[in-house]
C-alpha cells in the first residue's frame, strides 16, 4: 500500500533531480573526469562543478567523495546513476518512437560487422528494431564484404560494425558501447592462478582470437609501448575454436566479456582481465552520409538499446555500482 509520505518523498525527489542531474552524473563517471565530462555536455569544468554543487544542495547529499585529484561515488551517487541508466535510455527510446511514424517506415538495410563475436549480441536488438519497423527489410551479410570499410564506401553495405580502428572521414560513426577484453586459459596453465595479466605476462605467448582488430588494441595499448612481443597471434573466427585450443593447452585466448559470457562458470577454463584496470575496445556503427531516414533511424535505435544493454549489465561489461563506487574517477 502507498502510504501519504511515500508520495510526499516521491514528489519531493522529483522537484529536486532533474533529468540534466541524471545526465551530469552519470557523464562524469562514463567520461572518467569532470573536463571530459564537461567536454561532452558542453559544459565548462567550472560549471560542471558548480551544477554537480547545485545538485547536491538540493538532495542534501553528498554524490562523490572527493580525495584530492579523485572522485569516487557514495551511495547516494550510485543510487543517482541506477536511476539515470535506467530512465535516459527510456527517454530516448520514447523519443525515437514518436518522432516518426512506424508503419510508414519503409527500406532495406545491409548490414555487416568485422568481428564475428557481436552475432553474439546483435540479434536481440534486430529483434526489437524489426519490431518497431515491421516494414524495413534487414539483411545480415557475411561473404563478400572481407574488407568492410571498402564494402560501406563502395555501397554493398548500408550499416557496419567496427571496433577500434582509424576514423574514416568518408563515414559517420556513432559509438554503441564499450566492451572490455578477456584473457581466457586452460586450468593447468602458468597464468591461470592470477587475478589479472600485465604486459610482461604476455611474453613468448601465442594467443588465440577471433578477429583482428582485439589483439591490435593489445598491442597498440599495452604489448608495444612495453616492449613485449607474443610468440605468435592466430585468428579463429569461430569463438568455439578459440576456446577448444586454449582448452587443450596450445596457447591463450582474447575475447570480449560478452563472447565469453556463456563460459565463465565453466571449470576448464580461467577468466582473467588484463591490467587491474581492465582493456577495453569501443564498439562503432559507421554508415556513409545519408538523407535516407530508416538507416539513421537503426542506427539510433542500435545505439540506444546497446547503452542501455550496457548500463544494466546485460553485455557483461565489469560497471555494477558497486565496483564504480571502487574505481578512482580521476579529474583532470
Amino acid at each position: 500500500m502507498i502510504v501519504a509520505h511515500d508520495i510526499r518523498a516521491a514528489v519531493l525527489l522529483s522537484m529536486n533531480l532533474q533529468l540534466r542531474h541524471l545526465q551530469l552524473v552519470q557523464a562524469v563517471v562514463e567520461e572518467g573526469g569532470v573536463t571530459s565530462a564537461g567536454s561532452r555536455l558542453g559544459l565548462s569544468q567550472s560549471a560542471l562543478s558548480h551544477q554537480l554543487s547545485d545538485i547536491e544542495r538540493r538532495l542534501q547529499a553528498a554524490l562523490f567523495h572527493r580525495t584530492g585529484k579523485r572522485l569516487l561515488l557514495t551511495p547516494a551517487g550510485e543510487r543517482v546513476l541506477r536511476a539515470a541508466r535506467l530512465v535516459l535510455p527510456e527517454l530516448e527510446r520514447a523519443e525515437l518512437d514518436l518522432a516518426r511514424n512506424v508503419t510508414q517506415a519503409l527500406g532495406t538495410i545491409r548490414l555487416a560487422a568485422e568481428c564475428s563475436t557481436c552475432y553474439q549480441w546483435l540479434p536481440g536488438v534486430l529483434r526489437k528494431f524489426r519490431g518497431r519497423y515491421p516494414l524495413i527489410e534487414l539483411q545480415i551479410l557475411t561473404r563478400g564484404v572481407e574488407n568492410i570499410a571498402h564494402s560501406l564506401l563502395s555501397k554493398q553495405l548500408d550499416v557496419a560494425i567496427l571496433t577500434q580502428g582509424s576514423r574514416n572521414r568518408h563515414f559517420q560513426f556513432t559509438d554503441l558501447f564499450a566492451e572490455e577484453l578477456m584473457i581466457v586459459t586452460a586450468t593447468g596453465h602458468r597464468l591461470a592462478d592470477k587475478q589479472f595479466l600485465r604486459s610482461k605476462d604476455f611474453h613468448g605467448e601465442i594467443l588465440f582470437a577471433a578477429s583482428s582488430a582485439a589483439p591490435e588494441v593489445l598491442m597498440q595499448r599495452l604489448l608495444r609501448p612495453a616492449g613485449i612481443w607474443l610468440a605468435d597471434i592466430k585468428e579463429m573466427p569461430v569463438i568455439e575454436a578459440v576456446l577448444e585450443l586454449v582448452r587443450a593447452g596450445f596457447g591463450i585466448g582474447l575475447l570480449g566479456r560478452r563472447s565469453l559470457q556463456p563460459y565463465l562458470s565453466h571449470a576448464e577454463f580461467r577468466v582473467m582481465p588484463i591490467t587491474a584496470r581492465g582493456l577495453f575496445r569501443q564498439w562503432y556503427a559507421a554508415i556513409r552520409p545519408s538523407k535516407e531516414t530508416h538507416i539513421k533511424s537503426f542506427v539510433e535505435t542500435l545505439s540506444v538499446e546497446l547503452r542501455a544493454a550496457s548500463g544494466n549489465g546485460t553485455l557483461g561489461r565489469r560497471t555494477s555500482s558497486k565496483e564504480i563506487g571502487e574505481r578512482a574517477i580521476n579529474t583532470l
